[in-house]
């Protein structure tokens, strides 16, 4: 007989009802972003700052970027890294100053908003409720991550994060392979799950003696994925935003995914 799967341990989905309006919302926000110049940063260079006055909301095109704070001993912590097609500082449409920093990996290619124009396009309803989702989705990456701090040993910490980059860029189309460029050091995969650099060097050393993930010179080659998913098993799951890009990609500048040199 086979075995019933628990509806808690299904993914969450959004309601029926609610997909046409995200789908009209996400290509309306996302023609809006691809009317904007392109916009280019180099590794390590800022793309918004802590305290700057009228901050913007940006669209990663291409690169890798991640949002950041420094505690009181002067120490940084990563919140979020983001990929192609994410949307950063959502939450300056409220601020005055940005409370965070949002910086590139690598070279980033990017589309920016001032917030106030952004608060505009918010009077229509549909983008509207695309962008409550995809704040949703940012808090659900912080819910995951919390939780992985909280109850997960450094191995499988490391395994989440690789994965769920992974699983991120595969549900965009911007790979088709177990195999993904990562230009996050050492370093800041340790400040991004709370570990040591010498913690998270030997974890990687340990994943590669274990043939479950190879990391080398920047990049990932995941050898045993359904491992890394049964780890992550039971940790909060977000739920698949709508996929509006497809219908827009003639809109979007052509730029390689992972960015280049600097």
């Amino acid at each position: 007989m086979p075995e019933l799967v628990s509806d808690f341990a299904l993914p969450p989905r959004f309601a029926a009802a609610s997909i046409e309006d995200l789908l009209s919302g996400g290509r309306k926000l996302r023609r809006v972003f691809y009317e904007k110049a392109l916009r280019y940063a180099g590794r390590d260079a800022p793309l918004a700052r802590i305290g700057r006055a009228e901050p913007t909301v940006l669209r990663v095109v291409s690169g890798f970027a991640y949002r950041s704070c420094l505690v009181a001993d002067g120490r940084r912590a990563i919140l979020d890294v983001l990929l192609p097609g994410d949307f950063a500082g959502l939450d300056h449409i409220f601020l005055a100053r940005p409370g965070e920093e949002i910086t590139a990996a690598n070279r980033v290619g990017y589309n920016e908003l001032p917030s106030g124009e952004f608060r505009q396009l918010l009077a229509d309803p549909q983008i509207g409720l695309y962008v409550m989702a995809l704040m949703a989705e940012t808090r659900w990456r912080g819910d995951r991550i919390a939780a992985s701090l909280g109850r997960l040993d450094a191995m499988t910490r490391i395994c989440v994060l690789l994965l769920d980059i992974h699983d991120r860029l595969r549900r965009r189309n911007l790979i088709n392979r177990p195999t993904f460029n990562l230009p996050l050091t050492q370093e800041q995969i340790a400040d991004h799950l709370g570990l040591t650099l010498v913690h998270v060097n030997r974890t990687l050393r340990r994943l590669r003696e274990q043939k479950l993930v190879i990391v080398d010179r920047q990049v990932v080659i995941i050898m045993e994925l359904e491992k890394l998913r049964s780890l992550a098993q039971g940790l909060p799951q977000p739920a698949e935003l709508p996929d509006v890009d497809a219908p827009l990609q003639r809109l979007a500048p052509t730029v390689p995914w992972g960015g280049g040199a600097k």
